[in-house]
């Protein structure tokens, strides 16, 4: 196998086990799915009644908070660590809920705090989302999964444009989101390529349109000047 055979499989591996792993209780592992479990007057286990439960995610990760005790409990976004603003407006709000789950996903790394509102005092927690940029491309490993590009590899194998698969196709797994030709450069073909199919969903746009951060489903002005912003920059392998 090929160096860029070993670069497709180990994609499909990062692309298989950000779908599929999830992990409960504080949230050790990184995973695309974190289950935080809503005990009676805890988050995550009993170890944490009366305590902040901190749970570390990367950006792009989605909590999915899972009540499993008999009373009323909400997941309640609150402004800081004080943990007395808190509502929709700072983030999100499940209402209070008996059973059932509610999930919010992290596109911006930071500390979210969070509370209980019909426990304010007693269960709070924190999420911590970390920027995961294995490749250095300043796209998060998460975002280059949904973009299609490869988490692991920041630049085109060579200065040909397009050379592997044919015109429009560019390298087997391309490398670099606003190098939409794999040419090695972002120059005005790629700034083209995005004005082409702006104000277009994916799809029927191509999923390699919508590059900015976090991806979101469709082609807009943020993903032109993803690509505007760096007219001119060139990578190297």
């Amino acid at each position: 196998m090929g160096e860029k055979g070993f670069r497709i499989l180990r994609l499909t591996i990062i692309a298989a086990a950000l779908a599929v792993i999830s992990h409960a209780g504080s949230g050790e592992t990184f995973a695309a799915t974190v289950t935080v479990n809503i005990g009676d007057n805890w988050f995550c286990d009993s170890s944490f009644t009366g305590q902040v439960c901190h749970t570390p995610i990367n950006t792009g990760d989605t909590i999915m908070w899972n009540w499993v005790g008999i009373g009323m409990h909400s997941t309640t976004a609150c402004s800081d660590a004080t943990f007395s603003t808190c509502g929709t407006a700072q983030g999100w709000d499940s209402g209070i809920k008996t059973i059932g789950t509610f999930s919010n996903t992290f596109n911006t790394a930071g500390t979210f705090y969070y509370r209980c509102n019909f426990h304010p005092m007693t269960m709070r927690g924190t999420i911590d989302v970390v920027f995961q940029d294995s490749d250095s491309d300043g796209w998060s490993d998460a975002a280059e999964t949904t973009i299609g590009t490869d988490p692991l590899d920041a630049c085109a194998d060579t200065t040909t444009p397009d050379d592997e698969r044919g015109p429009g196709f560019g390298e087997p797994v391309p490398p670099w989101p606003p190098d939409l030709n794999d040419d090695r450069s972002v120059t005005g073909f790629d700034l083209n390529a995005i004005a082409g199919v702006i104000g277009q969903n994916v799809p029927p746009a191509p999923v390699r349109r919508d590059i900015s951060l976090p991806p979101n489903g469709s082609v807009t002005g943020a993903d032109l000047n993803a690509v505007a912003s760096r007219i001119g920059k060139i990578c190297t392998p």
